[in-house]
């Protein structure tokens, strides 16, 4: 079993641990000059931004999975944390375009995969999230759908629509996810009866950095915006990313299409 440390002890690792990632990026901003795009500088600098983003995304999921002893204390240090988090996360982003370093999605490796598998893997990853609020899920997806994809790239995508899902609807509010194939595209949706977009909403929700309306309903910090990379992974193995809402209040739907296999 896992002796977590006291809610005390958390705290002060957690504000060390998560002030000290932004310091750092901090302060690689303001101390490098400007160079073009195609230099080592910036090759390093990705290959940098990368590996704290992964660190910073592993600090995150680990407190998402902390015991709540003291839930006022521990939900106002977890709200502490992704606030440090993203604001980390945006300026690595920033220096990156001040740099303008481009980012590409990485290698992708084209297989055939399997919509149920690729479902049950991102589901598993979040299911954490659906039990901590409550939220029913439901999957409804055929067991003879395939499509051409990277597998890391679409499980990631998909573990990003269903962790939106969550954090845009409240407690006890179910969240679908189904499939199905028209011509040659597979459709994988996911749906919510959250707090839904409005249509301005709607226009800017794959924009980096933009600020959205839609306001999560637990507290979490990260904004729909964030999908803005996960319809670059989507293009980038040839299929596509489409949001659609009712309006505010009523709910979101994101709809995945791929190449079937």
């Amino acid at each position: 079993a896992i002796t977590w440390p006291s809610p005390s002890t958390r705290t002060a690792w957690t504000r060390c641990c998560s002030a000290s990632c932004a310091m750092a990026v901090d302060d690689g901003r303001s101390d490098l000059p400007l160079k073009p795009a195609d230099t080592p500088q910036a090759d390093r600098l990705h290959r940098f931004a990368h590996d704290l983003r992964n660190r910073l995304a592993g600090m995150q999921e680990v407190m998402r999975m902390l015991p709540a002893d003291d839930p006022a204390q521990d939900e106002e240090l977890r709200g502490f944390f992704e606030g440090q988090f993203f604001h980390a996360l945006r300026t690595v982003e920033g220096l990156l375009d001040d740099l303008q370093v481009e980012r590409g999605t990485g290698p992708l490796e084209p297989t055939t995969c399997p919509v149920g598998d690729l479902v049950e893997q991102a589901v598993s990853d979040q299911r954490y999230r659906f039990e901590r609020k409550g939220q029913p899920l439901t999957v409804q997806v055929p067991s003879d759908l395939s499509v051409l994809g990277d597998r890391d790239h679409a499980i990631r995508l998909l573990q990003a629509l269903l962790s939106n899902a969550s954090k845009f609807s409240p407690q006890g509010a179910a969240v679908q996810v189904y499939a199905a194939r028209q011509g040659d595209r597979v459709h994988i949706t996911v749906a919510d009866q959250g707090v839904g977009l409005s249509p301005d909403d709607l226009d800017q929700v794959f924009v980096r950095y933009a600020v959205l309306g839609s306001r999560s309903t637990d507290g979490e910090a990260q904004g729909r915006s964030t999908l803005a990379r996960a319809r670059q992974w989507a293009v980038a193995m040839g299929g596509t990313l489409t949001a659609a809402s009712s309006g505010t209040g009523k709910g979101a739907s994101f709809t995945l299409s791929l190449p079937a296999a």
